[in-house]
């Protein structure tokens, strides 16, 4: 299976199949969020300084995210992983092609292209759950039966704060900027696979998780 790189706007789907992939095929998600909450939850020196950053409101540097992903390479020893959160511009994503090649990792970068509305709908309309099951107001097949609860654990559904159409469009425009330029230089790499991750009557989220499938196995 090939390692992948998603990307994709705010509501693209992007959780949804890289949950999907991690349960089919073991893949193992490195998550830049995950990383940074981790280490800066040690006692270590890293941490500390890392820790010290975030607090100023500074953005921690490219240099120690590609320290803390290839310190999380050497700890999965291997194994096929989905990289979450990164990158996020181009000069990340010309650092990690640098990083992945040091290490002979071959990749994939997968594109899920979803019309603007449909994100702002899967945004605006999410729900959460503590169990990690994914909930939305707006697709059929996503509401709970019970209104505010899950239907798993029964535990209370949340709406986080951010989950509202002010935040969506600001956050879809910062993608849109930052993007293009990874999308051109992963084709112009021909590491770029562009997948219609919309939603219709005859395509359903299984068949476009199937697609994916297609790219990692081909």
């Amino acid at each position: 299976m090939k390692n992948i790189i998603f990307l994709g706007a705010p509501g693209s789907g992007k959780g949804t199949h890289t949950n999907m992939l991690v349960n089919q095929f073991g893949y193992i998600t490195i998550s830049t969020g995950d990383l940074l909450r981790n280490i800066t939850a040690g006692n270590t020196e890293l941490g500390q300084k890392i820790k010290n950053i975030m607090v100023s409101g500074e953005l921690v540097s490219d240099e120690i995210m590609l320290e803390l992903i290839e310190k999380e390479l050497e700890s999965i020893e291997g194994k096929p992983f989905i990289l979450d959160g990164f990158p996020r511009n181009l000069a990340q994503a010309e650092a990690l092609s640098t990083l992945l090649g040091k290490k002979n990792i071959d990749y994939q970068a997968i594109y899920l292209d979803v019309l603007e509305n449909t994100c702002k709908e899967r945004i605006v309309g999410r729900l959460v759950c503590k169990c990690g099951k994914p909930y939305n107001l707006f697709t059929p097949d996503l509401r709970p039966k019970k209104d505010g609860i899950c239907d798993v654990c029964g535990s209370a559904l949340i709406k986080r704060d951010d989950d509202n159409e002010e935040s969506f469009k600001k956050r879809y425009e910062v993608f849109i900027k930052n993007t293009e330029p990874i999308k051109v230089y992963y084709e112009e790499l021909g590491k770029l696979k562009i997948i219609d991750a919309n939603q219709t009557e005859t395509r359903t989220r299984n068949d476009i998780h199937e697609e994916i499938i297609g790219v990692i196995n081909d």
